[in-house]
């Protein structure tokens, strides 16, 4: 009986070796295809990040004043008439800017004239001095033929008015500010301006 067992035991000793090359091989081949996978999504994201760079200039690497920003904000403040200007009635107002030349945006004689058609944010404030009548003043943002804003401002003292919207603008309209019936403006810029921000003209 002990031979036949040490027989036996040998049997299963050689089928144990003749097996565990092939499980060993297996692994292996799994191995590997994971590492070529992991390799070509690595090589598959480098390239993608070279393509990144080499196609779109990096911002960070630009000056601000050089990148192509697709549009552009303006700020104007009202224009003074002499130095007793704050005594001064006024039916509308005329505006004078700070900011860089610009070409979607003209100043000519206080008035503004779009160059480009798209559309614009407009957002005015305007504080009055003490009215000239009792009752109500109304402050509109005007083009051609038609009102884009507008308030209405009690007769009190220093009254504020903030008003703003999106609007659609074609290339020639002349945008006025206007306040009826006329009344004293206070001309400082943080009390009184027009801003605009739309989009930028390239030539």
């Amino acid at each position: 009986m002990m031979p036949q067992q040490s027989m036996d035991r040998c049997e299963v000793s050689e089928n144990c070796h003749h097996h565990s090359p092939g499980a060993h091989s297996s692994q292996r081949r799994l191995v590997s295809g994971l590492l070529l996978w992991v390799g070509l999504l690595t090589v598959s994201h480098v390239v993608s990040i070279t393509l990144l760079i080499i196609t779109r200039p990096h911002a960070l690497s630009i000056p601000l004043e050089h990148q192509r920003v697709p549009w552009q904000m303006l700020t104007f403040e009202p224009t003074s008439i002499d130095d007793n200007d704050v005594s001064v009635a006024r039916s509308g107002i005329k505006w004078k800017t700070q900011s860089k030349a610009n070409n979607s945006v003209s100043l000519k004689e206080g008035s503004l004239t779009i160059n480009q058609d798209g559309c614009y944010f407009l957002y005015l404030q305007v504080t009055l001095e003490t009215p000239e009548v009792s009752g109500q003043h109304i402050v509109r943002v005007n083009k051609p033929n038609r009102v884009l804003l507008e308030v209405r401002m009690t007769n009190t003292s220093l009254s504020t008015g903030f008003l703003g919207r999106a609007v659609d603008l074609a290339a020639s309209d002349i945008l006025t500010v206007t306040v009826s019936p006329g009344a004293r403006i206070n001309t400082t810029y943080t009390a009184t301006y027009l801003g605009i921000i739309g989009p930028k003209l390239y030539l």
